[in-house]
């Protein structure tokens, strides 16, 4: 068997960490606003942040006269605050799109070309590093995962083609995953057509 060379480097030589966009107080929620944000609820774990036309996102008036730090494709969202840590890449968003300050805005640095941004978010989202993410959080009142804290992780940096491997491997999981939920789900609507066929009333004997 072939062996690869690994690399093990800490987060912050590898990405940008960057808050996201100071929001203060309620978000601005505007339909007609210059922007669309992320939110939590956005976010579902295994899946990457699709939706160029934003239809599933809010709008936003950005207050303020900072500059927004807006997302780019093969962008890494962490969730810092909160119980769930888990992360996402940004596949396509509309380009006026920002997150709010409950993540962690991570962008590729120049030298970590050899790193797929895809393989970087299955990682955060391991149990290696969820069970560190947890460790940080712990005695805290209000859990949440720190600026240092997410750098000082350290991540596990393969050949390109073992990284390419490895994410063939997860989707096909992914995909084997919903199959079979569809398949139960389908055998359950069965299960109940026919049980209210068998309960039903016989109405031509009254019984």
């Amino acid at each position: 068997m072939t062996k690869f060379a690994k690399h093990q480097l800490p987060l912050r030589s590898l990405a940008a960490i960057h808050p996201g966009y100071p929001f203060r107080g309620k978000m601005p929620v505007d339909k007609d606003g210059n922007a669309f944000v992320v939110q939590f609820r956005h976010l579902v774990v295994g899946e990457s942040l699709d939706d160029k036309d934003g239809k599933t996102l809010d709008r936003v008036t950005l207050p303020g006269r900072r500059r927004p730090d807006f997302l780019w494709p093969g962008d890494i969202l962490f969730m810092a605050r909160g119980t769930r840590n888990d992360a996402a890449v940004v596949k396509a968003l509309p380009h006026n799109t920002v997150c709010t300050p409950n993540f962690f805005h991570l962008r590729l640095k120049p030298e970590a070309f050899r790193l797929m941004p895809e393989f970087l978010a299955w990682q955060l989202n391991h149990v290696d590093a969820q069970r560190y993410f947890a460790m940080c959080s712990q005695g805290s009142a209000a859990p949440s995962v720190t600026k240092t804290q997410l750098g000082d992780l350290t991540v596990v940096v393969p050949p390109i083609e073992q990284q390419k491997l490895m994410m063939k491997l997860v989707w096909a999981a992914q995909q084997e995953q919903a199959l079979l939920e569809q398949l139960i789900e389908n055998r359950q609507r069965m299960a109940d057509a026919v049980a209210r066929h068998v309960l039903r009333p016989d109405t031509t004997t009254g019984k």
